[in-house]
């Protein structure tokens, strides 16, 4: 048995009505990802299914922090992560595609394994950039030594000057001394 097996959710035997389901996605869940750049993490899933004749509808609340690797300093840090969303289970003996939200699932499949829509929901609820969080004087928390590292003094006080300044550029990236 895999360990995402417990990520299941019932079709064929789930009753009519509404149902309430949750999971705790943990480290060895983002471990059986190759490839991931979630290493870690403690991540709360809900599930409320509403089951009627002929589909399932699944309303996700995801919530929790994942370890995730600074982009400016390369340093791993907890990133916070809440999404919400919706899945609709529509029953078909014809094989069809998926199509946005909507999966189709044999009549008699007993059950579907939701794990790798949780995992590609917490992928899209972190941040485009991935960065350190301000502490409370509005300084950044990224590890100093690997700044100096990848941008030398004279470089980093420029690109925060033409951040500061508001320019839309991402050109400050490619900014020499």
């Amino acid at each position: 048995m895999s360990y995402l097996d417990r990520y299941t959710i019932p079709v064929k035997g789930l009753a009519l009505g509404e149902h309430e389901v949750d999971y705790d996605v943990d480290d060895k869940f983002f471990a059986c990802f190759e490839e991931s750049e979630i290493k870690k993490g403690d991540v709360k899933v809900m599930v409320h299914a509403k089951r009627l004749s002929s589909f399932i509808e699944l309303d996700f609340d995801i919530e929790g922090d994942v370890m995730v690797t600074c982009d400016r300093c390369l340093e791993d840090f907890p990133q916070d992560i809440s999404y919400q969303g919706s899945l609709f289970i529509k029953f078909s003996s014809l094989i069809q595609e998926e199509q946005g939200d909507v999966i189709y699932v044999d009549p008699n499949e007993g059950e579907l394994n939701l794990s790798q829509y949780i995992y590609e929901s917490i992928c899209l609820s972190l941040p485009y950039q991935k960065i350190h969080p301000l502490d409370e004087e509005g300084e950044s928390t990224c590890n100093p030594e690997m700044l100096e590292r990848r941008w030398p003094t004279t470089r980093r006080k420029k690109m925060i000057r033409r951040k500061c300044l508001g320019k839309k550029s991402r050109s400050y990236l490619t900014i020499n001394s």
